[in-house]
């Protein structure tokens, strides 16, 4: 297995792999595009098994104006049914933590759904805990 970070020529993998999770349909063009517009604020990382993309997470690392350290935060992470439970999971999220780290954050931040018990399984043997943070949304159309 092999993790990197992800660039254009990705861009067909990742928007396959977005649509299985998301249900989000976007043309590998308009993936790539979004890879090269995110450059600076969010990284998407892809996990390769014997040459085919397995998963893929997205990280950001942010600063505040009311804290001296930036922190990081997990806001995509996908395995494809056929690699789970080979350790896919946990390759892409330690090797989004050492991006952190490398980019000075100290804390990690991961957004899942309150449903999917089989990720918060993994995050949890990776010594993540539940917050007492509440995320509230609102759509602003």
């Amino acid at each position: 297995m092999h993790i990197r970070v992800a660039t254009s020529q990705d861009a067909a993998a990742l928007a396959a792999m977005n649509q299985e999770f998301n249900e989000v349909n976007q043309t590998p063009e308009q993936m790539a595009a979004q890879i090269e517009a995110a450059r600076g604020h969010e990284t998407a990382l892809i996990a390769d098994m014997d040459g085919v993309a397995a998963g893929f997470a997205c990280v950001r690392v942010l600063r505040c104006v009311c804290y001296a350290e930036p922190y990081a935060e997990v806001t995509e992470m996908y395995v494809r049914l056929a690699h789970r439970r080979k350790g896919v999971g946990r390759a892409l999220m330690l090797f989004a933590e050492q991006l952190a780290r490398e980019a000075g954050a100290h804390e990690m931040k991961v957004l899942t759904g309150a449903d999917n018990a089989q990720g918060q399984g993994l995050y949890r043997s990776l010594g993540y805990a539940v917050d007492d943070e509440l995320l509230l949304l609102k759509p602003l159309s």
